[in-house]
């Protein structure tokens, strides 16, 4: 985006994108009375979130999407998400996409935050006749019939989405050590379960998991992760997008948190390639 550009510009983006994403939104949303309250307010927001932040290059919609609403979900208020929802389905994401990615984030955000947001994503899901249809399709999942068989999966999937270096620190973890049954019985659903649906791809499981690390301030795991993603499910340019896009949401210093952990990985993966 040009530094040049002018906020006219910025405001016509957004107007542009809001006309798409706004079909659906209903009547008297929490946010309709922004403008007899703050017209500064939704001048700001207008320019620098519809017209900036979700218009930069560098990173496909959909994930912005995922973003944004994995951000949501961490935040716990209702209006947000029920308005990030309603984009994403808007946008063409399927229902049993957005619930997956609260299966996903059930092991980083936590049951009360995931549970919140499944209950309010399915309040906009019924506004819409051809989403309640969709929704009632329901995705293929074949659950396996023992952890045992679940976990073995589970190493599969470690294996082939995280360098050697990051398994190992993996199998020498504190949680093997002080809580070795627990540790087993999540690792082997969280990978051997919910890594195996299709709802979502690699590539928006590692985005969504970033995400909430990000939101939750899990400075240590979150830099763990980002060399999960920089190893080969997302570009430099997309994690920074996406912590950029996620941090419009949860609070700027976030962002900046991010990028200083951000630096030493990306220094890595450059000199990698």
């Amino acid at each position: 985006m040009p530094i040049n550009i002018t906020s006219h510009e910025l405001f016509t983006a957004s107007q542009q994108l809001k006309s798409f994403i706004d079909r659906f939104v209903p009547e008297g949303r929490l946010t309709g009375a922004l403008p007899s309250i703050s017209t500064d307010y939704v001048k700001l927001q207008d320019e620098v979130m519809w017209g900036g932040v979700w218009q930069v290059p560098g990173l496909d919609v959909t994930l912005r999407s995922i973003a944004t609403i994995s951000a949501q979900c961490c935040n716990g208020w209702g209006f947000g998400l029920h308005h990030q929802v309603r984009v994403g389905l808007s946008l063409g994401m399927s229902p049993q996409k957005i619930k997956g990615l609260f299966l996903q984030l059930m092991f980083y955000a936590g049951i009360p935050a995931t549970v919140f947001a499944l209950s309010q994503a399915q309040r906009v899901i019924n506004e819409r006749t051809e989403w309640i249809s969709e929704d009632r399709m329901p995705l293929k999942a074949d659950w396996l019939d023992s952890v045992e068989k679940k976990f073995q999966h589970a190493q599969c999937v470690i294996t082939s989405n995280m360098d050697s270096g990051v398994v190992l620190s993996r199998l020498d973890s504190l949680e093997e050590q002080f809580i070795p049954e627990l540790h087993r019985l999540i690792e082997s659903y969280e990978y051997g379960e919910v890594w195996r649906r299709s709802d979502l791809s690699t590539k928006e499981r590692m985005a969504c998991i970033l995400v909430a690390l990000m939101c939750r301030g899990h400075w240590h795991q979150f830099g763990e992760h980002v060399r999960r993603c920089l190893n080969g499910s997302l570009t430099q340019r997309e994690v920074c997008e996406l912590v950029s896009q996620a941090g419009w949401y949860r609070g700027w210093p976030y962002v900046e948190d991010a990028l200083a952990i951000i630096d030493e990985p990306l220094a890595e993966s450059t000199r990698e390639n």
